[in-house]
């Protein structure tokens, strides 16, 4: 008809011809200069081009030739003010690259005379496609043997990719033919019901699309089908041999990408642009699927049987396939080399191990993936995430079968080393994919249990491409369960280190441990170097099998930590036998605070632990640290039992008896008590670092005043006159207990200058023996002083109001027996002020049953095991003694009673 046909079929005509022609005169344009470049280049070459390349440059000079040519010729079409001369025009419209505003298609004016010259360039067109459509089968042959010759040949992906975008070609035809043909029988129904003859069919535009349709709509609805069921019929028996050789050839190249794709993974890898190039091959087909819907999405072609040959579906499951058969292929090799193992034990374990390490391997291969094999394909193919799945899949499959199931059956039978492998595994796999895919680590998974065997589906309802959604979904819930056998393996890893952490510590608890002596006099035993020995294996063998971000090596050695406290807290006593045993035992616990903290650096610094995980191990260290340097203390401080066991020995009995008061007017007893602290504390300066030194004289002077106190009430405790004073002379009485109290505070203040915290700890202890002589002056009448100033005094230090009450009642009864009760009743007037100035405190009695307080060194400790084994009757009221016996413990009657008895 002369209308100027698209290539895709379809009239162009109408009022924008012009533009059409505009259009056709760039592309040759720009087709010329393409060629001319060419041309340069290759003359640029000189004499080096071969004898082929000549060949090329000469056919590259006759089809630009051509082009110009045609160039000439559509140049004729445009108006006067470019036609000054054809050469002219076509060297203006080469050079500037468009005509000028003014031009215009000469023909436009001219619709019969244009649609005359456009058949020519249509007729030209339909010939070279029949010429196409004709050799169909000798092309596809020549594809066959292209196909095949390239076979295990280095370009072999290149071959399949060239033959791919051939072989589309046939079938882009094939499928237009198709369209269009049956289009064309459309359309000639639709001519015979309509007026204007055959020019109606030649409607451009939607207009002629909805012709199509109502015709379509008419067939379909009743009359006319059977006259286009038999047209179509016609069509697909014409096509019918050239569609079975083309998609028959289809399936051959199917099959060729098929086995490439197959061995995708090593294939990336070992020959990145083959990959590229197979990927190449299936998307070409893709391409031409899409262009041609966006072509056609308005037509409504229900009759077309021929479709695209679907590459892409094809080579995804191949792929996921692929990824899912390495991963048992690996783990295959691994039961069958534990097979082969002859102990069935040793089997097992080395099976379990051989699966940890293949897992890993895989788990390692995902950041492969993603950095080296992902490149190679299309974003929208997302093999970093197929690989994902099928790790997690088969791994987890594997894993979950040597644990027992998801509960971890079978978890008790394991190792320590192999739990810890597990451990480490499940933290590497999740570290792995919540980096990967950081919308894993916050998703609860939909999946059940029930599908857990069951290779997820992982491509959306075409098969083209990877549903994100699903798929993440899927390692999510992997993610997740996976860490409750983390947490199961974990739980059973810390029971086994509990158990091991308490028998070794028992063992080395309970070892004889060598004693040693610096070179400066320090005395130390061995059981710092046994126990961080035994430690720091522990830990070192947890360290090599978790990562250095694991949780649970966090856990493990807070866990090793508490062991050690809990060992330490029940076993310090043990150490402290003597003197330099507890010298010993202090520098031990020192050296053992300092190596905790040494560990805790050292994990600090070679590990990757989290704010958190920092916060809990120094928190569980501090607890140990704590424990240490307060029993050091605590060992330090004991000394003082071990060194007033002579001196109780020595004076104890002649202490305010009648030679004290009579013949020994030089507090000759004093003076050997602090003489023979002077001889300790040689051996205290040797034995004992200086802080821990001071520690022991601090227990020194607490422990004088409180062994001199209960001295004097235990003489209170002897004396059962009512009437008459313990002592012959009060006076001289108190005028020997006050020589004492000096010539204990002069040997003590002679250490200030060596210890200036000593002074504050002397002030605070000896003001209770300063206040208790001025009460017994009162009561003996030498003083006028008001008694009950001291009292509040004496009741801030003791802060019990019945220990108050005995303790004065005692001072009383030793010197003025006969103003026992009067001064009872002083104390009771005062018990309201008594408390107001110092109120009842419960917690002072479990303050005083510390494991940190040393025994000896409390003054109402003391006080009240005197009091609540005492036999003398007194003029109290009913319920003071059950008041001290609810508030320090029915526990005092038995062992405290026997530990007060014993002490100095």
């Amino acid at each position: 008809e002369g209308v100027e046909v698209g290539m895709h079929g379809f009239p162009l005509g109408g009022a924008d011809g012009a533009l059409k022609m505009d259009k056709e005169i760039e592309k040759l344009r720009a087709s010329a200069q393409r060629e001319l470049g060419l041309i340069n280049a290759r003359l640029n070459d000189g004499v080096a081009a071969s004898g082929a390349e000549v060949q090329e440059l000469v056919n590259a000079v006759a089809v630009t030739k051509s082009d110009l040519g045609k160039l000439r010729q559509l140049c004729t079409y445009i108006t006067d003010s470019a036609s000054s001369g054809v050469g002219a025009a076509a060297a203006s419209a080469g050079l500037n690259g468009a005509a000028t505003e003014q031009d215009e298609f000469i023909l436009t004016r001219y619709p019969r005379l244009k649609v005359a010259i456009n058949a020519r360039r249509n007729l030209f067109r339909c010939f070279r496609e029949l010429e196409f459509f004709s050799h169909i089968p000798s092309t596809c042959d020549r594809l066959r043997d292209e196909l095949h010759s390239g076979e295990w040949t280095a370009d072999e992906w290149n071959t399949i990719r060239n033959v791919c975008m051939e072989h589309v070609e046939l079938e882009i035809l094939l499928v237009e033919a198709e369209m269009g043909m049956k289009a064309m029988f459309d359309e000639g129904d639709g001519e015979s019901g309509r007026s204007g003859g055959r020019r109606g069919v030649m409607q451009t535009g939607p207009s002629s699309r909805r012709l199509r349709q109502e015709v379509r709509s008419k067939r379909m609805s009743g009359r006319g089908w059977t006259q286009g069921g038999r047209n179509y019929e016609m069509v697909d028996n014409f096509l019918s041999q050239h569609v079975k050789n083309v998609w028959e050839l289809g399936d051959e190249i199917r099959m060729r990408i098929l086995s490439g794709i197959g061995s995708s993974f090593d294939l990336a890898l070992n020959n990145p642009a083959g990959m590229v190039a197979l990927i190449e091959a299936v998307e070409v087909y893709e391409r031409a699927n899409d262009q041609y819907k966006v072509l056609h999405e308005e037509d409504d072609m229900p009759n077309q049987t021929l479709h695209f040959t679907n590459m892409r579906a094809a080579a995804l499951a191949q792929i996921y396939q692929d990824f899912e058969l390495r991963g048992l292929e690996v783990f295959r090799g691994v039961h069958m080399q534990a097979a082969d193992t002859a102990d069935e034990d040793e089997g097992l374990n080395a099976q379990f191990t051989a699966v940890l390490r293949a897992a890993t391997e895989l788990v390692a291969e995902i950041e492969l993936v993603k950095a080296d094999i992902s490149p190679c394909f299309p974003p929208h193919w997302a093999i970093e995430v197929l690989w994902s799945a099928c790790v997690a899949h088969v791994c987890s499959n594997q894993i979950i079968q040597q644990i027992g199931g998801p509960d971890g059956h079978a978890l008790p039978d394991l190792t320590v080393t192999q739990l810890l492998d597990l451990v480490a595994w499940v933290e590497f796999f999740r570290e792995t994919v919540e980096e990967m895919f950081p919308a894993v680590a916050k998703m609860h998974a939909t999946q059940k249990a029930a599908d857990f065997e069951k290779k997820p589906d992982l491509f959306a309802s075409s098969g083209k491409e990877v549903d994100m959604d699903t798929a993440t979904d899927n390692l999510a819930w992997v993610n997740n369960m996976l860490w409750e056998v983390h947490r199961l393996a974990q739980e059973e890893f810390l029971v086994r280190t509990r158990t091991q952490s308490e028998e070794w510590l028992q063992n080395v608890y309970n070892a004889d441990h060598s004693k040693n002596q610096s070179a400066d006099g320090n005395l130390t035993t061995s059981v710092c170097e046994d126990v961080f020995s035994l430690a720091a294996v522990q830990v070192t063998t947890i360290r090599e099998r978790l990562s250095k971000k694991s949780e649970a090596l966090v856990m493990a050695v807070c866990l090793i930590f508490s062991m050690m406290r809990s060992k330490q807290i029940h076993a310090r006593d043990d150490f402290l036998q003597d003197l330099e045993t507890c010298c010993a035992a202090s520098n031990d616990f020192t050296r053992m605070s300092e190596k905790v903290e040494e560990v805790v650096q050292e994990l600090s610094d070679e590990c990757e632990f989290t704010e958190h995980d920092v916060s809990t191990l120094e928190a569980s260290s501090g607890e140990l640290i704590a424990v240490y340097s307060a029993d050091a203390v605590y060992a330090a401080q004991s000394v003082h039992i071990y060194i007033f066991e002579p001196i109780r020995e020595a004076i104890v009995e002649e202490l305010f008896g009648p030679e004290w008061e009579e013949n020994l007017t030089h507090n000759e007893l004093a003076l050997t008590l602090t003489r023979t602290l002077e001889d300790f504390m040689g051996d205290l300066e040797q034995f004992i670092d200086d802080f821990m030194l001071k520690k022991a004289v601090d227990s020194l002077v607490s422990s004088s005043v409180v062994f001199y106190i209960k001295c004097l009430l235990e003489a209170a405790e002897r004396h059962r006159s009512n009437k008459e004073s313990f002592f012959l002379n009060n006076h001289k009485a108190l005028e020997r207990i006050s020589g004492d109290i000096n010539v204990m505070r002069q040997y003590f203040d002679g250490l200030v200058e060596d210890m200036p915290a000593l002074r504050k700890v002397i002030e605070k202890e000896f003001e209770i023996l300063t206040t208790m002589l001025e009460l017994m002056s009162i009561a003996a009448e030498i003083t006028d002083s008001d008694a009950s100033d001291f009292i509040l005094v004496m009741h801030k230090k003791i802060q019990d109001i019945d220990l108050t009450k005995h303790a004065v009642g005692d001072l009383w009864h030793l010197v003025n027996p006969t103003q026992e009760r009067a001064v009872w009743e002083l104390v009771e007037s005062m018990e309201d002020t008594l408390l107001a100035v110092v109120p009842p405190d419960a917690s002072l009695a479990q303050q005083a049953m510390d494991r940190s307080q040393v025994p000896g060194l409390r003054l109402d400790k003391m006080m009240a095991m005197h009091y609540i084994g005492s036999k003398r009757r007194r003029p109290v009221k009913p319920g003071a003694v059950e008041r001290m016996r609810k508030m320090w413990g029915m526990d005092l009657e038995g062992a405290d009673v026997e530990e007060y008895a014993a002490s100095p």
